[in-house]
Protein backbone atom coordinates (compact mmCIF):
# COMPACT_ATOMS: atom_id res chain seq x y z
CA UNK A 1 0.00 0.00 0.00
CA UNK A 2 0.97 3.30 -1.13
CA UNK A 3 1.21 6.26 1.89
CA UNK A 4 1.70 10.05 0.11
CA UNK A 5 3.34 12.22 2.62
CA UNK A 6 4.00 15.99 1.71
CA UNK A 7 5.54 19.21 3.51
CA UNK A 8 7.71 21.95 2.37
CA UNK A 9 10.61 20.30 0.66
CA UNK A 10 9.58 16.36 -0.63
CA UNK A 11 6.68 14.82 -1.41
CA UNK A 12 7.27 11.63 -0.30
CA UNK A 13 5.89 8.13 -1.63
CA UNK A 14 6.53 5.36 0.79
CA UNK A 15 5.56 1.18 -0.33
CA UNK A 16 6.26 -0.30 3.00
CA UNK A 17 5.85 -3.98 2.20
CA UNK A 18 7.91 -3.47 -0.77
CA UNK A 19 10.50 -1.33 0.81
CA UNK A 20 10.36 1.50 -1.93
CA UNK A 21 10.64 5.13 -1.62
CA UNK A 22 10.21 8.19 -4.28
CA UNK A 23 10.91 11.30 -2.55
CA UNK A 24 9.91 14.13 -5.25
CA UNK A 25 10.39 17.81 -5.25
CA UNK A 26 11.19 21.06 -7.82
CA UNK A 27 13.51 23.53 -6.18
CA UNK A 28 16.01 26.26 -7.62
CA UNK A 29 19.69 25.65 -7.84
CA UNK A 30 20.55 28.81 -6.62
CA UNK A 31 24.58 28.38 -7.73
CA UNK A 32 23.35 27.83 -11.46
CA UNK A 33 20.12 29.58 -11.51
CA UNK A 34 18.69 26.44 -13.08
CA UNK A 35 15.02 24.82 -11.85
CA UNK A 36 15.24 20.78 -11.58
CA UNK A 37 12.53 19.03 -10.97
CA UNK A 38 14.26 16.08 -8.53
CA UNK A 39 12.69 12.74 -8.59
CA UNK A 40 15.01 10.39 -6.15
CA UNK A 41 13.88 6.29 -5.87
CA UNK A 42 15.16 3.68 -3.53
CA UNK A 43 14.14 0.43 -3.06
CA UNK A 44 15.80 -2.13 -0.84
CA UNK A 45 17.27 -5.50 -2.65
CA UNK A 46 17.70 -7.47 0.35
CA UNK A 47 21.61 -7.91 -0.18
CA UNK A 48 23.36 -6.92 3.18
CA UNK A 49 24.44 -3.53 4.01
CA UNK A 50 27.56 -4.00 5.40
CA UNK A 51 28.96 -5.09 2.54
CA UNK A 52 29.29 -2.10 0.66
CA UNK A 53 31.24 -2.33 -2.08
CA UNK A 54 30.50 -6.40 -2.54
CA UNK A 55 26.86 -5.82 -3.32
CA UNK A 56 24.19 -3.55 -3.80
CA UNK A 57 21.82 -3.47 -0.79
CA UNK A 58 19.79 -0.10 -2.30
CA UNK A 59 18.65 0.77 -5.67
CA UNK A 60 19.04 4.21 -6.31
CA UNK A 61 18.23 6.83 -8.80
CA UNK A 62 18.11 10.44 -9.15
CA UNK A 63 16.16 11.88 -12.08
CA UNK A 64 16.53 15.51 -13.22
CA UNK A 65 13.14 16.23 -15.52
CA UNK A 66 13.91 19.67 -16.04
CA UNK A 67 17.62 18.79 -17.72
CA UNK A 68 16.33 14.85 -18.81
CA UNK A 69 19.04 13.12 -16.82
CA UNK A 70 19.00 10.14 -14.49
CA UNK A 71 21.57 9.22 -12.42
CA UNK A 72 21.37 5.21 -11.03
CA UNK A 73 23.79 3.61 -9.02
CA UNK A 74 24.85 0.13 -10.00
CA UNK A 75 27.29 -2.14 -9.49
CA UNK A 76 30.11 -3.05 -11.93
CA UNK A 77 32.73 -5.92 -12.69
CA UNK A 78 36.06 -3.86 -12.33
CA UNK A 79 39.44 -5.75 -12.96
CA UNK A 80 37.19 -9.39 -11.55
CA UNK A 81 36.11 -6.77 -8.74
CA UNK A 82 32.82 -5.25 -8.19
CA UNK A 83 32.70 -1.89 -7.94
CA UNK A 84 30.06 0.94 -7.13
CA UNK A 85 29.42 3.11 -10.01
CA UNK A 86 26.56 5.38 -11.59
CA UNK A 87 24.80 5.04 -15.12
CA UNK A 88 23.66 7.79 -16.41
CA UNK A 89 20.95 8.36 -19.33
CA UNK A 90 20.50 12.09 -20.26
CA UNK A 91 17.39 12.21 -22.98
CA UNK A 92 17.72 14.59 -25.73
CA UNK A 93 16.73 15.51 -29.21
CA UNK A 94 18.97 13.82 -30.81
CA UNK A 95 17.88 10.61 -28.78
CA UNK A 96 19.01 8.88 -25.69
CA UNK A 97 22.53 8.46 -24.45
CA UNK A 98 23.64 6.04 -21.67
CA UNK A 99 26.83 6.10 -20.00
CA UNK A 100 29.12 4.39 -17.29
CA UNK A 101 30.78 6.59 -14.92
CA UNK A 102 32.59 5.92 -11.46
CA UNK A 103 31.06 7.38 -8.28
CA UNK A 104 33.60 10.58 -8.45
CA UNK A 105 31.61 11.81 -11.74
CA UNK A 106 28.76 12.68 -9.69
CA UNK A 107 27.47 16.04 -9.79
CA UNK A 108 27.97 18.39 -6.26
CA UNK A 109 24.35 18.68 -6.67
CA UNK A 110 23.22 14.98 -6.86
CA UNK A 111 25.37 14.92 -3.66
CA UNK A 112 23.93 17.27 -2.29
CA UNK A 113 20.69 16.06 -3.00
CA UNK A 114 21.29 12.73 -1.97
CA UNK A 115 22.45 13.98 1.73
CA UNK A 116 19.16 15.99 1.91
CA UNK A 117 17.32 12.76 1.51
CA UNK A 118 19.35 10.61 3.85
CA UNK A 119 17.64 13.96 6.34
CA UNK A 120 14.59 13.72 5.39
CA UNK A 121 14.75 10.15 6.33
CA UNK A 122 15.88 10.78 9.91
CA UNK A 123 13.32 13.04 10.17
CA UNK A 124 10.68 10.82 9.25
CA UNK A 125 12.12 7.87 10.96
CA UNK A 126 12.49 6.19 7.87
CA UNK A 127 14.20 3.23 7.05
CA UNK A 128 18.00 3.74 9.19
CA UNK A 129 19.43 1.37 6.72
CA UNK A 130 18.57 3.01 3.80
CA UNK A 131 19.57 6.63 5.83
CA UNK A 132 23.00 4.65 6.56
CA UNK A 133 23.50 3.43 3.03
CA UNK A 134 22.72 6.87 1.21
CA UNK A 135 25.26 8.86 3.88
CA UNK A 136 28.20 5.73 2.84
CA UNK A 137 27.55 6.44 -0.61
CA UNK A 138 28.24 10.25 -0.48
CA UNK A 139 30.96 10.02 1.99
CA UNK A 140 32.60 7.18 -0.79
CA UNK A 141 31.44 9.81 -3.68
CA UNK A 142 32.98 12.72 -2.15
CA UNK A 143 36.63 10.80 -0.79
CA UNK A 144 36.66 9.62 -4.93
CA UNK A 145 35.94 12.61 -6.58
CA UNK A 146 38.56 14.48 -3.93
CA UNK A 147 41.13 12.02 -5.28
CA UNK A 148 40.69 12.20 -8.80
CA UNK A 149 40.86 15.90 -8.34
CA UNK A 150 44.18 15.48 -7.28
CA UNK A 151 45.06 13.37 -10.36
CA UNK A 152 43.94 16.06 -13.05
CA UNK A 153 46.39 17.23 -15.74
CA UNK A 154 46.23 20.88 -15.22
CA UNK A 155 45.28 23.65 -12.22
CA UNK A 156 42.02 24.54 -12.11
CA UNK A 157 40.34 27.55 -10.37
CA UNK A 158 36.27 28.07 -9.71
CA UNK A 159 35.74 31.99 -9.95
CA UNK A 160 33.29 32.39 -7.61
CA UNK A 161 30.71 32.39 -10.11
CA UNK A 162 28.95 28.69 -10.43
CA UNK A 163 29.71 27.10 -13.39
CA UNK A 164 32.81 28.71 -14.06
CA UNK A 165 36.51 27.85 -14.50
CA UNK A 166 39.92 28.86 -15.07
CA UNK A 167 41.96 26.01 -16.80
CA UNK A 168 45.91 26.91 -16.27
CA UNK A 169 47.95 23.69 -18.06
CA UNK A 170 51.55 24.06 -18.79
CA UNK A 171 52.57 24.66 -21.95
CA UNK A 172 56.09 23.35 -23.01
CA UNK A 173 58.46 24.27 -25.66
CA UNK A 174 61.77 23.74 -27.74
CA UNK A 175 63.41 24.35 -30.78
CA UNK A 176 60.22 23.30 -32.63
CA UNK A 177 57.99 25.40 -30.80
CA UNK A 178 55.33 24.82 -27.78
CA UNK A 179 52.86 22.17 -27.17
CA UNK A 180 49.75 22.76 -25.06
CA UNK A 181 47.02 20.91 -23.93
CA UNK A 182 44.36 23.44 -23.31
CA UNK A 183 41.68 20.81 -21.80
CA UNK A 184 40.73 17.74 -21.32
CA UNK A 185 36.78 17.47 -21.84
CA UNK A 186 35.85 14.30 -18.96
CA UNK A 187 38.44 16.08 -16.45
CA UNK A 188 35.45 19.44 -17.04
CA UNK A 189 32.91 16.77 -16.59
CA UNK A 190 34.87 15.71 -12.92
CA UNK A 191 34.91 18.99 -12.23
CA UNK A 192 31.15 20.29 -13.04
CA UNK A 193 28.84 17.42 -14.24
CA UNK A 194 27.64 19.35 -17.13
CA UNK A 195 27.86 16.93 -19.79
CA UNK A 196 30.08 19.09 -22.34
CA UNK A 197 29.88 17.68 -26.01
CA UNK A 198 30.93 20.15 -28.19
CA UNK A 199 29.22 20.88 -31.47
CA UNK A 200 31.22 23.53 -32.96
CA UNK A 201 34.60 25.36 -32.93
CA UNK A 202 35.05 28.97 -33.73
CA UNK A 203 38.36 31.09 -34.30
CA UNK A 204 38.54 34.53 -34.53
CA UNK A 205 41.25 37.11 -35.27
CA UNK A 206 41.63 40.51 -33.31
CA UNK A 207 43.95 43.46 -33.59
CA UNK A 208 44.52 45.91 -30.73
CA UNK A 209 41.84 47.71 -28.62
CA UNK A 210 38.88 45.08 -30.24
CA UNK A 211 36.13 44.32 -27.51
CA UNK A 212 33.94 41.85 -28.05
CA UNK A 213 30.93 41.19 -25.93
CA UNK A 214 29.15 40.68 -23.25
CA UNK A 215 27.79 37.66 -25.10
CA UNK A 216 25.29 35.32 -23.17
CA UNK A 217 24.47 32.58 -25.67
CA UNK A 218 22.40 29.69 -24.14
CA UNK A 219 25.39 27.08 -24.71
CA UNK A 220 28.25 25.99 -22.56
CA UNK A 221 31.90 27.28 -23.98
CA UNK A 222 35.58 26.17 -23.76
CA UNK A 223 37.62 29.43 -24.36
CA UNK A 224 41.06 30.41 -25.05
CA UNK A 225 43.44 32.40 -26.46
CA UNK A 226 46.26 30.68 -28.34
CA UNK A 227 48.26 33.79 -29.36
CA UNK A 228 48.38 37.06 -28.10
CA UNK A 229 46.91 38.75 -25.00
CA UNK A 230 43.61 39.49 -23.58
CA UNK A 231 41.30 40.65 -20.76
CA UNK A 232 38.23 39.01 -20.11
CA UNK A 233 36.05 39.71 -18.07
CA UNK A 234 32.73 37.74 -16.65
CA UNK A 235 29.27 38.68 -15.23
CA UNK A 236 26.89 36.11 -13.88
CA UNK A 237 23.46 36.67 -15.80
CA UNK A 238 21.37 34.29 -14.49
CA UNK A 239 18.63 35.98 -12.66
CA UNK A 240 18.00 33.13 -9.96
CA UNK A 241 21.99 32.91 -9.09
CA UNK A 242 23.36 33.40 -6.14
CA UNK A 243 26.22 34.64 -8.02
CA UNK A 244 23.60 37.11 -10.26
CA UNK A 245 25.11 39.99 -11.49
CA UNK A 246 28.89 39.53 -10.07
CA UNK A 247 31.69 40.31 -12.54
CA UNK A 248 35.20 38.57 -12.55
CA UNK A 249 38.31 39.17 -14.63
CA UNK A 250 41.06 37.05 -16.52
CA UNK A 251 43.68 37.05 -18.74
CA UNK A 252 44.34 35.01 -21.16
CA UNK A 253 46.98 34.04 -23.67
CA UNK A 254 50.64 35.30 -24.08
CA UNK A 255 52.52 38.31 -22.46
CA UNK A 256 52.39 40.75 -19.29
CA UNK A 257 49.56 42.30 -18.15
CA UNK A 258 49.47 46.05 -17.30
CA UNK A 259 50.27 44.82 -13.45
CA UNK A 260 53.12 43.12 -14.16
CA UNK A 261 52.28 39.51 -14.05
CA UNK A 262 53.03 36.95 -16.61
CA UNK A 263 50.73 34.48 -18.00
CA UNK A 264 51.18 31.93 -20.28
CA UNK A 265 47.91 30.40 -21.57
CA UNK A 266 45.23 29.73 -19.74
CA UNK A 267 41.26 28.76 -20.38
CA UNK A 268 37.67 28.75 -19.49
CA UNK A 269 34.71 26.64 -19.04
CA UNK A 270 31.58 28.52 -19.18
CA UNK A 271 28.31 27.51 -18.58
CA UNK A 272 25.07 29.01 -19.82
CA UNK A 273 23.90 32.48 -18.66
CA UNK A 274 27.68 33.68 -17.81
CA UNK A 275 28.27 36.36 -19.97
CA UNK A 276 31.91 37.05 -21.48
CA UNK A 277 33.61 39.86 -23.22
CA UNK A 278 37.13 40.14 -24.47
CA UNK A 279 39.59 42.87 -25.35
CA UNK A 280 42.63 42.72 -27.24
CA UNK A 281 46.13 43.99 -25.25
CA UNK A 282 48.37 43.35 -28.06
CA UNK A 283 49.04 43.76 -31.29
CA UNK A 284 46.83 40.64 -32.82
CA UNK A 285 45.21 38.14 -30.78
CA UNK A 286 43.96 34.48 -31.85
CA UNK A 287 40.33 33.30 -29.79
CA UNK A 288 39.41 30.12 -29.99
CA UNK A 289 36.13 28.28 -28.59
CA UNK A 290 34.35 25.07 -28.55
CA UNK A 291 30.65 25.39 -28.03
CA UNK A 292 28.05 22.45 -27.20
CA UNK A 293 25.32 23.93 -29.66
CA UNK A 294 25.33 25.22 -33.01
CA UNK A 295 24.81 28.93 -34.28
CA UNK A 296 22.09 30.50 -35.18
CA UNK A 297 20.43 33.44 -35.28
CA UNK A 298 18.22 34.34 -32.59
CA UNK A 299 21.24 34.63 -30.30
CA UNK A 300 22.42 37.88 -30.98
CA UNK A 301 19.68 38.36 -28.88
CA UNK A 302 22.04 36.89 -25.72
CA UNK A 303 24.18 40.27 -25.03
CA UNK A 304 25.16 43.16 -22.43
CA UNK A 305 26.90 46.51 -23.22
CA UNK A 306 30.27 46.32 -21.79
CA UNK A 307 30.25 50.02 -21.59
CA UNK A 308 26.79 49.63 -19.45
CA UNK A 309 27.89 52.72 -17.12
CA UNK A 310 26.42 50.51 -13.90
CA UNK A 311 28.81 48.16 -14.63
CA UNK A 312 31.84 49.95 -14.14
CA UNK A 313 34.33 48.09 -16.00
CA UNK A 314 37.32 49.62 -16.13
CA UNK A 315 38.04 49.60 -19.78
CA UNK A 316 40.42 52.63 -20.17
CA UNK A 317 42.96 50.89 -17.80
CA UNK A 318 43.99 48.45 -20.67
CA UNK A 319 43.34 50.46 -23.50
CA UNK A 320 42.28 54.56 -24.30
CA UNK A 321 38.71 54.46 -24.48
CA UNK A 322 38.97 56.36 -27.89
CA UNK A 323 41.33 53.26 -29.15
CA UNK A 324 38.46 50.23 -28.57
CA UNK A 325 36.76 49.38 -31.46
CA UNK A 326 33.20 47.26 -31.06
CA UNK A 327 30.80 45.55 -33.24
CA UNK A 328 27.36 47.33 -34.48
CA UNK A 329 25.86 44.74 -32.21
CA UNK A 330 28.01 44.72 -29.45
CA UNK A 331 27.39 49.00 -29.60
CA UNK A 332 23.82 48.69 -29.48
CA UNK A 333 23.19 45.78 -27.46
CA UNK A 334 21.00 46.46 -24.00
CA UNK A 335 22.35 47.28 -20.52
CA UNK A 336 22.43 44.20 -18.17
CA UNK A 337 19.25 45.67 -16.51
CA UNK A 338 17.15 45.96 -19.92
CA UNK A 339 19.29 42.46 -20.53
CA UNK A 340 17.48 40.64 -17.58
CA UNK A 341 14.23 41.82 -17.78
CA UNK A 342 14.51 40.69 -21.43
CA UNK A 343 15.48 37.32 -20.39
CA UNK A 344 12.73 36.94 -17.79
CA UNK A 345 10.03 38.01 -20.28
CA UNK A 346 11.31 35.33 -22.76
CA UNK A 347 11.01 32.64 -20.27
CA UNK A 348 7.17 33.79 -18.97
Amino acid sequence: MKERLQDAAYTVTVMSEADRYWFKREFCDLRHGKDRAVLVTMEKTGWPSELFDQNLPWNISVEDRKTRQTWKLILMSLDGSPKLCFERLIKGAEGAKQENFSLSYLPDWVLEELTQIALEMQQREMDEDGEKFVLDLVKKAKEEKALAKEKLSAKVEEMGIGGLHHILSTTRGDERGSFREVARFPEIELLTGYDFVGKQANHSLSTYGILRGFHVEPWAKMVTVISGLAVSYLIDCRPRSRTFGKMVKVYLGYGTTPEGEEVKGGALFIEPGIGNSVLTLSEKMDYNYVVDDLWRPDTALYAVNPMDPKLGVPWGDYVPLDKIIRSERDQNSPSFAEFTEKIKNLKR
